[in-house]
């Protein structure tokens, strides 16, 4: 949900950066939120508003240990708006939520680094940092671990 909503048929000029429009959209995209996903399987793919909300919580479901798959890193790159930049930073934060089973991390493509551990045991939360490292035809994150804390 948008802190502060854009008119409809406008779009903030990435060039004014300075703008009301622009600080409008940075402000939208860069909010963050608490999100459930209920898991089944032993997989959840999850959207790039999902991997970016700021705090992720994995429920119950998943019926052994399980991967999460995190979005094209075009999709990742593309859901923070044009204003992002190289070098743009947001933590994330994903929650095992009592799921009994430990999950797995995991790039949605080779254009996406994940660095440190990347499995979250059950009732563990696990913090990593995305790093936007290069725009355009190719663009790149790393998801770096931070730390972790249990339940």
């Amino acid at each position: 949900m948008p802190i502060q909503p854009i008119p409809g048929g406008i779009t903030p000029d990435p060039q004014a950066n300075l703008g009301a429009l622009a600080l409008m959209n940075n402000v939208n995209n860069y909010a963050e939120a608490n999100v459930s996903v209920t898991t089944s399987g032993t997989s959840v793919t999850l959207t790039a508003t999902q991997a970016l909300c700021g705090s992720l919580l994995l429920n119950t479901g998943a019926s052994g240990a399980f991967t999460i798959n995190l979005p094209s890193t075009a999709a990742l790159v593309a859901s923070l708006g044009p204003t992002v930049f190289v070098g743009y930073a947001e933590p994330v934060q994903i929650t095992n939520n009592n799921i009994g089973q430990t999950g797995t991390l995991t790039a949605g493509d080779a254009n996406t680094t994940l660095t440190g551990n990347v499995t979250i045991a059950t009732n563990t939360t696990r913090k990593f940092i995305m790093t936007v490292t290069a725009l355009g035809a190719t663009p790149a994150v790393t998801f770096q671990n931070i730390g972790t804390w249990n339940l």
